[in-house]
């Protein structure tokens, strides 16, 4: 007996404590969320305390008549509870209660259409502006680009995914490194800095942009994010940033040394074939090429012999490719640059060892050299898919860095990129 009245009495409190819940949050909420149903829950509620009340009271008083009466009507009371909470409960979604109340309801489209909105402005003001912001999140250096940002860049969203090494990599090598150096000091210590630089699009035009950033921190005081602006300066400073006459020449429409294309076509034609590579979903190659020590050569024998031993080599280097569609250009002052459509990365590196054995087999001497013969420095590298990478710029940065790697073993050497050797770096 004495436990029945014990559970009659926890069931009671229960009950009025599920009602004071229900009327505490109401009254926390701006107007109602529960609205409708707080009425019934507050009366269900009620009803079934008084109930639990009643039973301990006819228990106490032996009405064994009354008491499964009272009990009968509990029932109900509990039996109609899950009725009313079930379209609180179904709103449920991932921990996250949805709002019930219609007003409420409209309020959030209302302010989901303004941020829209909103957000509609800051693309267009970005575009009229040529202003780009990103943001670079420091634990895992995860890189976002608003719209702006990809034109700015000359890129398209479906074929490239930013990434820091890429993005430092279309500036100029002087400002990349500026750049990234000053990106990892306020990763580490916080602050913010201004800066401007040169960006080369992947069809070789010049921007003048300018980088603003600060770094954000989070409630414990370290860097969790660096975000930014970038600005297209271009046609402000375009007195700074048209080429002077022997750039013209260099990145002109013929290389007047070597009668190659230069750079700024071999750079259209980059970006061509690597969208026409995107699309087939087809590889694509490419093979740069320096003279070893060149730069020491044309000190000990003048400019004229200089050039004259790199026509030798260009011409070497035009005879080697067969396939329609393989270009050959000038890269640079000392670097020839072979664009292979369709080569994947071993066929590039089988391109790039004829390549050595052709100028090999032109026997120049180079009394620079330890064996006393001119020697080429190759690096290999292909486009493998989207998967792999989304710019053509990166690229051309893969085919450097496997090219620096073989100066550093030496020269005459031919080394293909890998991506364990990217992973090595970072």
């Amino acid at each position: 007996m004495v436990v029945d009245i014990m559970t009659e009495m926890v069931l009671a409190i229960a009950f009025l404590a599920m009602a004071y819940a229900v009327n505490d949050l109401y009254s926390a909420t701006e107007d109602s969320v529960l609205r409708g149903q707080r009425a019934t829950l507050m009366g269900a509620l009620l009803c079934a305390a008084l109930m639990q009340t009643l039973l301990i009271v006819t228990a106490r008083l032996h009405a064994p008549g009354v008491a499964p009466l009272l009990r009968g009507v509990s029932a109900l009371c509990l039996l109609a509870l899950p009725v009313v909470f079930w379209p609180v409960a179904r709103r449920l979604r991932a921990g996250q209660a949805r709002v019930l109340n219609r007003r409420l309801a409209l309020r959030a489209q209302r302010a989901e259409a303004a941020m829209l909105e909103a957000r509609s402005w800051l693309a267009m003001a970005e575009q009229a502006g040529h202003v780009g912001h990103w943001r670079l999140s420091v634990p895992g250096q995860r890189l976002s680009w608003s719209d702006e940002m990809f034109r700015i860049h000359g890129l398209w969203h479906e074929h490239y995914h930013p990434r820091l090494d890429s993005a430092l990599a279309a500036l100029h090598p002087l400002d990349g490194a500026r750049v990234g150096a000053l990106l990892r000091e306020i990763m580490a210590k916080g602050g913010e800095f201004d800066a401007t630089a040169k960006l080369r699009r992947p069809d070789g035009e010049i921007r003048a942009v300018s980088l603003r950033a600060q770094a954000l921190r989070d409630r414990f005081g370290e860097v969790e994010a660096v975000q930014g602006v970038m600005v297209d300066i271009t046609e402000a400073r375009r007195p700074e940033v048209r080429p002077h006459a022997h750039a013209a020449q260099e990145e002109g429409g013929v290389d007047s040394v070597t009668g190659l294309p230069g750079r700024k076509p071999f750079d259209a034609t980059l970006g061509y074939e690597f969208k026409r590579a995107v699309r087939s979903h087809k590889p694509l190659g490419l093979v740069l090429i320096e003279i070893d020590q060149f730069a020491r050569y044309a000190a000990r024998h003048g400019r004229k012999a200089a050039d004259a031993r790199l026509r030798r080599v260009a011409e070497a280097v035009s005879a080697v490719p067969r396939r329609t569609g393989d270009i050959v250009a000038r890269y640079g002052k000392t670097e020839i640059a072979v664009l292979l459509p369709l080569a994947d990365a071993p066929g590039a590196e089988c391109v790039a060892r004829q390549i050595a054995e052709a100028v090999r087999a032109l026997a120049l001497s180079d009394d620079g050299r330890e064996g006393g013969m001119l020697t080429l420095s190759c690096g290999a590298a292909a486009f493998a898919g989207p998967d792999d990478l989304y710019n053509p710029l990166e690229l051309t940065r893969r085919a450097g860095k496997a090219l620096a790697d073989a100066r550093l073993f030496g020269g005459d050497q031919v080394v293909r990129y890998r991506e364990d050797a990217l992973a090595g770096e970072a």
